[in-house]
């Protein structure tokens, strides 16, 4: 059975998705959640939720989908989750490699998915997860259907990808632009959404490159149409995204998606060609989901394509609405509206064009006037408004699964004869309890019981979570039966059905907190070891060695002429900065690249793409490449397929530096220890404080760099003027007047957004000593030749004498503020 997953950002609407058909839930607590601000339940509330699910046959799974810091994840994560494993949750979503490794050990009962927050995009990273115990993995959003089809034929880990509900601009678990501007961080679960704020896009020279809009703000993913290949595909769980969303869109898209989830589910047996060739989405259902929330329609997501202005809303970044009145001239010049179909009282109009918006006083029919408000002096005849609350429909879905109770049909028998006491039994799908009367039942000395008195006092079953479908009845005559008994013969008995239903699924308290054995999840992931040692220049004393990203020849060229390349210890090199066409590196550049840097005495490391797609393996898997591979001296990597493909693919020996691995706490950090990095880049996130409850021992932090915002399968190029296939860098304007630089990566169309101006941690030497990194990186992205230059002489012969100079606007991230 393929399962239809539902968001519930609240009681009401779990409710309302158990009641519309879904299958599971997935809703956050207090803590932990990737929606602090929606209305997540207390803990009390919440165990009564997990019940309802459960006694429904659903299952609950808990958002614990967050970057957990050191004193959290040592102290909070067991106390909050205890509860809620003892009562029987079907499962925790996570992002953070140290919750996983800790639940795994104090809960070892309890299914771990990987949250779409891993940014898990192939099957190398899928199949390092189900060996270390994870059960299910959310896929990132940007994979097409054949992807999916490959991690689920390659692994056959559960799969669950979204249908329905809000694109992120990013790969998800790769965005800082939230944190960074405003110190809200979408790893916390408390992102300020700023990708659907206006931008404009400049060109390298300055030239604006079109008006004002909401570049970064995708379209709503809606998959009706692709159902059947979806399912086809062999996915596991299909999952509706909304838990900031009001109960009635959660019961109105959760009702549409069960029914042709159903019918798609029909005949298993019918050949695929003849369902796709015969699948439709009527009209009425198409509308019904634009009503409830769309952005400039609908897409169908990244399925089937890799990205493109029609997946994009840059017009309007909220709910769009759907086309209701036109306005037109009436007599004597005045404006009127005529709607295009049916409107309620209470439905609210508005123009995308202005700030012009009202509700409806009365029900008007189609085709009838529609009176304008007087303050709307910006209409003009011609313009469209937009339902954008319809109010019938939300009152018909608020009608069918919220003010109603849902009841299970449960069948029934009881039976009553003098001198013995009376039994109930109840059934319910497998489940059948029997309770009886406490006392015989005895002959009746006025007033016999009559089976219509007797069925009409069992059948009330009142708030208990039951209907009866049948009841049988035998009573002898003559017998005299109190309603007191009846009463409780009936609280007793549903009672006992419940704690059949739950007693199942609810769990043993751990019996002591864990020790620090090691477990599954620690040990290391493959027979491949990763050589642990010194490089040539890796200094283990308490003085930091320098360590030196480029993108570009004109970069590394800059650090390798620098008079203090003698203080840098490695020299990270992205091999893009010498491809040849679009998708082939130029092999014998690359080459003499490598040996570039070791004729400086520098280590060699590979910086792999920010994000790992099948076309980035295609990239590094060309033949004559991995001779050249064999000459590098380790990798740094970004996600968790780069550390797993390269568990495969690298010879031994290699040293692996992780980037934008998060290791926010020492469990993480043991973690990815455990599957060979030797090299942590310190959390962008975490402030001094906090940093320094981690193992900074072989670590490194980027002491200088424009840091990158977010990482995107979407095109600025293409989505503005089209696909030039030619790499470079453009700048995006804010509201503000603020300019961020993007480059695109168009051998792995990837675009990357960096913070307006460079981190320097010039200033916090004293910090620096105590946290004592191996390594600080001075991390170049977007500067050219000279400007490295620049900047890096200022910062190997400044950084000694505590002052660097050169570098007029800098920012020093979270190092001294931190995110809450």
């Amino acid at each position: 059975m393929i399962e239809l997953l539902a968001p519930a950002g609240s009681i009401d609407s779990l409710r309302a998705a158990v009641q519309a058909g879904a299958d599971a839930v997935y809703i956050g607590g207090t803590r932990f959640g990737a929606r602090a601000y929606a209305e997540n339940p207390e803990e009390t509330e919440l165990l009564r939720g997990l019940d309802y699910c459960h006694l429904h046959g659903r299952k609950l799974y808990l958002t614990v989908n967050t970057l957990q810091k050191e004193e959290e994840l040592s102290g909070l994560l067991y106390p909050y989750l205890l509860p809620y494993y003892c009562a029987g949750l079907d499962g925790v979503i996570v992002q953070d490699f140290g919750v996983a490794a800790q639940i795994r050990e104090q809960f070892p009962a309890l299914p771990v998915h990987a949250s779409t927050q891993m940014t898990v995009t192939g099957p190398d990273g899928a199949r390092l997860l189900q060996r270390i115990g994870i059960t299910r993995v959310v896929t990132a959003r940007e994979l097409s259907l054949d992807e999916i089809r490959r991690i689920i034929d390659e692994t056959g880990i559960e799969v669950e990808t979204f249908v329905h509900g809000a694109l992120c601009y990013s790969y998800s678990g790769q965005c800082l632009l939230s944190s960074m501007i405003g110190g809200r961080s979408g790893n916390r679960g408390r992102c300020a959404q700023p990708c659907r704020l206006p931008y404009q896009l400049f060109g390298e020279d300055g030239t604006a490159g079109g008006g004002t809009s909401c570049l970064l703000s995708m379209k709503d993913l809606c998959t009706l149409e692709l159902l059947p290949e979806l399912v086809d595909a062999g996915i596991s769980s299909l999952k509706i995204e909304g838990r900031m969303k009001r109960p009635e869109y959660t019961a109105g898209v959760v009702e549409i998606y069960r029914r042709y989830l159903d019918r798609c589910c029909e005949g298993q047996t019918e050949r695929q060609e003849a369902k796709l060739k015969n699948w439709s989405v009527s009209d009425r259902d198409h509308r019904i989901l634009l009503d409830l929330y769309n952005r400039g329609g609908f897409t169908d997501g990244y399925y089937h394509r890799a990205n493109g202005p029609e997946m994009m809303s840059m017009d309007r970044p909220n709910h769009f609405g759907t086309e209701a009145v036109r306005v037109v001239s009436g007599k004597n010049k005045t404006l009127q509206g005529k709607a295009l179909e049916p409107l309620q009282k209470g439905d609210v109009l508005e123009l995308h064009e202005a700030p012009v918006s009202f509700s409806l006083r009365e029900d008007i029919p189609e085709g009838g006037k529609v009176a304008l408000p007087k303050a709307a002096q910006k209409l003009r005849p011609g313009m469209m408004l937009y339902r954008t609350k319809s109010e019938a429909l939300l009152e018909d879905l608020r009608r069918r699964y919220l003010d109603q109770d849902f009841k299970e049909k449960i069948k029934g028998g009881l039976m009553i004869s003098c001198g013995a006491p009376a039994i109930l039994r109840l059934e319910m799908r497998d489940m059948c309890v029997t309770v009886s009367t406490k006392e015989p039942i005895q002959a009746a000395s006025t007033q016999a019981a009559t089976r219509e008195a007797v069925e009409k006092q069992i059948r009330k079953l009142g708030e208990t979570p039951f209907l009866f479908e049948s009841l049988s009845i035998s009573l002898e005559d003559g017998v005299f039966v109190p309603v007191r008994e009846l009463n409780d013969l009936r609280r007793r008995g549903a009672e006992a059905l419940q704690e059949a239903i739950l007693s199942p699924l609810r769990r043993e308290m751990p019996a002591k907190l864990p020790s620090a054995k090691k477990t599954a999840l620690s040990a290391p992931a493959s027979p491949v070891t990763f050589s642990q040692g010194a490089g040539s220049k890796e200094e283990q004393s308490g003085t930091p060695a320098f360590t030196v990203s480029v993108q570009t020849e004109d970069q590394l060229r800059a650090v390798l002429c620098s008079a203090d390349i003698g203080r840098i210890a490695a020299i990270y090199f992205d091999p893009l900065a010498v491809c040849q066409g679009r998708y082939q590196v130029d092999i014998s550049r690359l080459a003499k690249r490598i040996a570039d840097i070791h004729e400086q005495g520098c280590d060699c490391y590979l910086n792999l793409p920010p994000v790992l797609r099948s076309r980035d393996r295609a990239l590094l898997e060309q033949q004559r490449l991995q001779g050249v591979l064999q000459a590098v001296d380790g990798f740094l990597i970004h996600t968790i397929d780069e550390l797993a493909y390269l568990h495969e693919t690298a010879p031994g020996g290699l040293r692996i530096a992780g980037d934008t691995l998060y290791a926010y706490n020492r469990k993480a950090q043991s973690f990815l220890r455990a599957q060979g990095i030797d090299r942590f880049t310190l959390p962008a996130e975490l402030n001094f404080r906090e940093l320094r409850t981690l193992d900074t021992a072989g670590s490194e932090l980027v002491f200088y760099g424009y840091q990158a915002l977010m990482q995107s399968a979407q095109c600025l190029w293409k989505n503005t003027d089209g696909c030039t296939r030619v790499p470079g860098v453009r700048y995006l304007k804010d509201r503000r007047g603020v300019t961020f630089p993007v480059r695109n990566r168009c051998a792995g169309c990837c675009n990357t957004i960096y913070n307006s101006v460079p981190l320097l941690l010039d200033g916090c030497r004293r910090e620096i000593e105590v946290l004592s990194p191996a390594f600080l990186r001075l991390s170049f992205t977007v500067e050219s030749g000279a400007e490295t230059a620049q900047v890096l002489a200022g910062i190997l012969s400044g950084y000694h004498s505590g002052s660097v100079n050169g570098i007029p606007e800098i920012t020093r991230g979270h190092f001294k503020r931190g995110v809450e």
